[in-house]
């Protein structure tokens, strides 16, 4: 431990900017510190490939096999050597939510998302402007001069950059929605498309009205004049903040983030950093709060326990769990935090423990279990076949309750054997499945 830099301050971070840290690298980065550990996860020059060798995953076909488009995204999030990275583009997928196109178009746009995680926000917007499944779902592409559709617009100024009812008027987005058109589709191969062109011809250049300014605005004006907009940082620094952090947003940082992004140039590396850094983050190191989204948590048990990606259950599951990646259930994306834990999300989330106990690597055969095991050796055996996970002292103790009721029942050698396996098999399941593998 380096300056009060804990193995479960890096756990904390890992999990919120990322998918989780192995014993490994909760152990590695608590000696390095605290500014290494967030240099690392902001700029990880160490790896020049993106994804880790192995474990490879099964064989997939993201664009034409059903499913496969959400097993190949947890794949990476599962090998990712830029975690960082990869649970931003994950905040840009829920952010610019998008559905209800060909899954190729998706597939590209979710490489928009990865290559501006952490850059210039007006960079990004203007690339998801230009995207082509983001121009087919918001009805930007083929908004013409005379017959100007204000889907894109109206979201533009409610979702992505000032809040719904904040800094905007009605006019303001029938106004935005003129100088939007002139979107058409562009190139194609094999029928998909591939990228969206601008047609002078099918543009409205009159003079529109847009927060009290006038000009003959055309599409990258809109796109500057929501930015320079005073509500629009407060908006993406409370949605960043919320990304990472449970606590609330104090006023005093809320206006030092909001004069860190405007001050940087609207870039949003500056901003995470400041996040990441924050007390506020380390906050309840003992008792977490903030629940793991479904991905997040099976992706984060799968790089832990290094199954890999080798069954296409998941795909279900996770939409069972209630968040099937690529097809969010509106515009506004998912509701984030103690809605993943309906009922049934949290049925699927006890299903998901029985998927990964049945593959090879987790699970506990007959006879796997050694009989002379006390019972802190048994928990120490769950814990390392799952990576060691964060456990409460409440839940470990019950743990250790639940191995020496196995033992009183047992008599007979094939008894304790039976005995022994069982608690092996419940022990991993409820590290996996009970309240402590749902937060962090």
């Amino acid at each position: 431990m380096v300056g009060g830099f804990s193995e479960a301050h890096v756990r904390r971070v890992m999990w919120r900017a990322g998918f989780g840290a192995s014993a490994h690298e909760a152990t590695r980065w608590a000696h390095e510190g605290r500014g290494a550990t967030l240099r690392w996860l902001l700029s990880p020059n160490g790896h020049k490939a993106p994804l880790l060798p192995g474990p490879k995953p099964m064989a997939l076909d993201p664009a034409n096999e059903y499913g496969h488009d959400v097993l190949w995204w947890m794949d990476r999030m599962v090998r990712t050597t830029r975690p960082l990275e990869e649970k931003m583009t994950l905040f840009w997928h829920n952010h610019f939510a998008t559905r209800d196109v060909d899954t190729p178009l998706l597939l590209r746009q979710n490489a928009v998302f990865r290559a501006g995680a952490l850059g210039s926000f007006p960079a990004l917007l203007s690339n998801v402007m230009e995207d082509p499944a983001t121009g087919s779902f918001l009805n930007l592409i083929g908004s013409y001069k005379d017959e100007p559709n204000e889907n894109f617009a109206r979201e533009l100024m409610e979702l992505f950059t000032l809040g719904e009812g904040d800094g905007y008027t009605e006019s303001d987005v029938r106004e935005a929605a003129r100088a939007l058109t002139g979107y058409v589709e562009g190139e194609k191969a094999g029928g998909v498309l591939l990228s969206t062109r601008f047609e002078p011809k099918n543009h409205d250049p009159g003079v529109k009205r847009i927060f009290g300014h006038k000009g003959r605005f055309g599409p990258h004006d809109v796109l500057r004049l929501v930015v320079a907009n005073h509500h629009h940082p407060e908006l993406l620094v409370r949605k960043l903040w919320s990304f990472f952090v449970d606590e609330p947003l104090d006023t005093s940082t809320r206006l030092r983030l909001q004069h860190v992004y405007t001050g940087s140039g609207h870039h949003l590396k500056p901003v995470v950093a400041e996040i990441l850094d924050h007390p506020k983050l380390y906050a309840n190191l003992d008792g977490p709060t903030m629940v793991k989204a479904p991905v997040v948590a099976i992706a984060g048990m799968l790089r832990a326990t290094r199954l890999g990606v080798k069954v296409d259950d998941w795909t279900w599951v996770t939409s069972g769990m209630g968040q099937e990646l690529f097809s969010p259930p509106s515009v506004a994306g998912w509701e984030w935090g103690p809605a993943w834990m309906s009922s049934n999300g949290m049925r699927m989330r006890f299903v998901a423990a029985n998927v990964a106990l049945n593959q090879p690597g987790l699970k506990v055969k007959d006879g796997d279990t050694p009989l002379d095991l006390k019972p802190q050796q048994q928990l120490d055996r769950a814990m390392a076949a799952l990576g060691h996970p964060w456990a409460s002292a409440r839940t470990r103790e019950g743990l250790l309750a639940l191995t020496k009721g196995y033992d009183a029942m047992a008599g007979q050698k094939w008894q304790r054997q039976v005995a022994a396996d069982m608690t092996q098999r419940a022990m991993r399941h409820l590290l996996l499945s009970a309240p402590d593998a749902q937060v962090h």
